[in-house]
């Protein structure tokens, strides 16, 4: 019996992927020195036209367009998800979980700071509909008691539990950031061990196995480079656990003196082949143009829905980071030759 429910999916997917920003446009978006000209250009794409079509160009401002563009980014998502008909929906709706998490961190943010009103305004409100929490409630939360209660029905009450504090000062939020995203990790996991077998399972642990190990990488990277951090510190901050690289490895990694050699360590690795040969100014540019190589690879050959939306998701969002690079730049008045860098197409 055909898939339709599938068929519906890869053909959403790719069709929307074939909409994608090309390099004549970055090209044309590096040339503006203002918003208003970034918003205008993004009006005539036909991926964003239908998010930004009633703006006014000449009144908005970087955080409303960057919320728009998530907002387009969203509403995409639910686009292949709202075809899901299959026993394996749960696991189209990892990226819900993704955004959920996203919203509890920037209101801890918020609860840390005393700016509650920035969080507002800076959270996608238009997720509302699709959250497992309330989202005016959690975002309005003024202590970490408020965040806990309006949490309290969910699966992330019983992991930021443990680490509550009545002073903002003493909240752990790196830890609490930590254990969020390592159950995020463990649920991709168990899902894709649930609904999928053989060659399909391998893939999609193969792609999402390598995202992880890769920001693993970077982590590692960074910790050293600018933190000097020390083993202990690294390994609290990595995923050590339902990883494809073996630990010993991974060990191995950590106990490099010198951090450029941990830069190194990606050039000899099997990731060889998915990145520039340009020299490793940014390990971030590096780490994208890995995934955004395998994922784009994948959208133009696989006939899988799972695999086909996981690697669209990874897509969009270095699209999206693309042009928050771009507004980014324009907003700290960088070369346009440095943000070019740091775009990934």
């Amino acid at each position: 019996m055909p898939d339709f429910s599938g068929n519906a999916i890869i053909s959403k997917a790719k069709s929307m992927f074939s909409k994608r920003l090309m390099p004549n446009d970055y090209e044309e978006l590096l040339k503006f020195n203002s918003i208003p000209e970034i918003v205008a250009y993004l009006k005539k794409a036909d991926k964003y036209s239908n998010t930004l079509d009633k703006v006014m160009d000449y009144s908005m401002h970087r955080g409303q367009l960057e919320d728009l563009i998530k907002k387009s980014y969203f509403n995409n998502v639910t686009k292949l998800v709202s075809f899901v008909s299959t026993k394996d929906r749960k696991f189209y709706e990892l990226d819900m979980i993704k955004r959920e998490i996203e919203i509890v961190l920037s209101s801890l943010r918020s609860v840390i700071s005393g700016n509650i009103e920035s969080s507002i305004r800076d959270l996608p409100l238009f997720f509302r509909k699709h959250a497992s929490f309330d989202i005016e409630e959690v975002t309005k939360s003024l202590n970490f008691r408020d965040l806990l209660f309006a949490l309290r029905k969910t699966r992330y009450y019983d992991i930021i539990r443990p680490f509550y504090a009545s002073d903002p000062i003493d909240i752990h939020y790196t830890d609490i950031e930590q254990s969020l995203f390592v159950n995020y990790h463990n649920i991709v996991i168990e899902r894709i061990n649930t609904y999928f077998t053989g060659k399909i399972r391998k893939n999609l642990m193969d792609i999402y196995q390598t995202k992880v190990e890769i920001d693993n990488i970077i982590k590692i990277y960074r910790l050293k480079k600018f933190y000097d951090a020390d083993e202990e510190e690294i390994k609290k901050a990595l995923i050590m656990e339902n990883i494809r690289m073996k630990k010993a490895d991974l060990e191995e990694l950590i106990k490099l003196p010198d951090p450029n050699d941990v830069l190194l360590s990606i050039s000899k690795s099997v990731y060889a082949s998915y990145i520039d040969e340009d020299d490793y100014v940014y390990i971030e540019y590096q780490a994208e143009k890995i995934k955004y190589n395998i994922s784009k690879r994948f959208m133009y050959f696989s006939t899988v829905p799972a695999i086909v939306y996981t690697v669209f998701i990874f897509l969009n969002e270095i699209e999206q980071k693309n042009i928050f690079n771009i507004i980014e730049g324009i907003r700290y008045d960088v070369k346009k030759e440095d943000i070019r860098k740091m775009l990934i197409y």
